[in-house]
């Protein structure tokens, strides 16, 4: 599921665009992207113009949710909102991982970087990456054929570089990320995304270092870390790590559950940012 648990019973409405992002897991950027190009939704307006939304519009954008978590496009969402029995077919992820794998192969790098983008701005960050962005690196990844290796180097500076200038949120809880083990930059780089549509700042620690992470936090001041578990760690590797984690300080990555299957992992798992903030909604106090 792309929402998060909040429950509605305190929510006063009608509620700023904002608290709207936090509480369904679609950012601000999209949210407006949604009524400006689809008709979607019609929120009030302050006298400043800031947009208001009411406890229907929320209802709306859970069942956009649904549809959306189905493989429906958002270009076919409101058909479907309006019709008494909808039925829905095909899938809009699919597709998508289709086009970008297309443009990736044929190195067409602007058309490429065209569509993420869209993709980015017209869906909720979790959606995008667990349904499009991961199981198409994978399938670059997994491509067999003479020149696979310059068609995944260039999609992957590609999307490093979009995600890197995506990051420009300025306001909300700062986080700090790390990585242990053996995990990929980029795998860094998809949870400070992943933070950001929660409306997140992050700070890219790189791999943890034991040594100076106190330091880094006496410095930086973030309210959070949040690690990305590699591959490799032994026991002994993690019971040094839990001696100088803070307190607010959470796991993540699918690798994980290995360690957690051997009961190893003292701090708050699970194996994505988004999972982490439902399921851990009270300590990870992020959304």
């Amino acid at each position: 599921m792309a929402s998060n648990s909040h429950s509605t019973s305190a929510i006063q409405y009608p509620i700023p665009i904002r608290e709207v992002a936090k509480l369904t897991g679609i950012n601000p950027v999209t949210l407006r992207a949604w009524q400006r190009r689809y008709g979607l939704l019609t929120p009030a307006r302050t006298e400043k113009g800031h947009r208001l939304y009411s406890e229907q519009d929320v209802a709306t954008l859970r069942q956009i949710l649904h549809w959306l978590e189905q493989g429906v496009s958002i270009g076919q969402v409101k058909g479907l909102l309006e019709q008494p029995e909808p039925q829905a077919s095909g899938s809009n992820w699919q597709q998508a991982q289709d086009m970008l794998m297309r443009s990736a192969c044929e190195l067409n790098v602007n058309r490429l970087a065209t569509e993420l983008q869209d993709l980015i701005n017209l869906y909720p960050v979790e959606l995008v990456l667990r349904r499009v962005i991961e199981p198409w690196l994978l399938a670059l990844n997994q491509l067999q054929r003479p020149d696979a290796q310059l068609i995944e180097q260039c999609a992957s500076a590609l999307l490093t570089r979009l995600l890197q200038q995506l990051l420009t949120i300025k306001s909300g809880p700062v986080i700090a990320v790390a990585r242990v083990g053996q995990v990929a930059e980029q795998d860094a780089l998809l949870v400070q995304f992943e933070l950001q549509g929660l409306e997140c700042r992050s700070i890219n620690l790189g791999q943890l270092d034991p040594v100076t992470l106190p330091l880094a936090e006496g410095r930086l001041k973030f309210d959070a870390l949040v690690i990305v578990l590699g591959a490799g760690l032994t026991a002994r590797d993690i019971a040094d790590m839990n001696k100088v984690l803070p307190e607010a300080c959470f796991l993540v990555g699918e690798l994980g559950r290995i360690y957690q299957q051997q009961h190893q992992l003292a701090r708050p798992y699970s194996s994505t940012v988004s999972e982490l903030a439902r399921e851990h909604d009270a300590a990870f106090s992020l959304v």
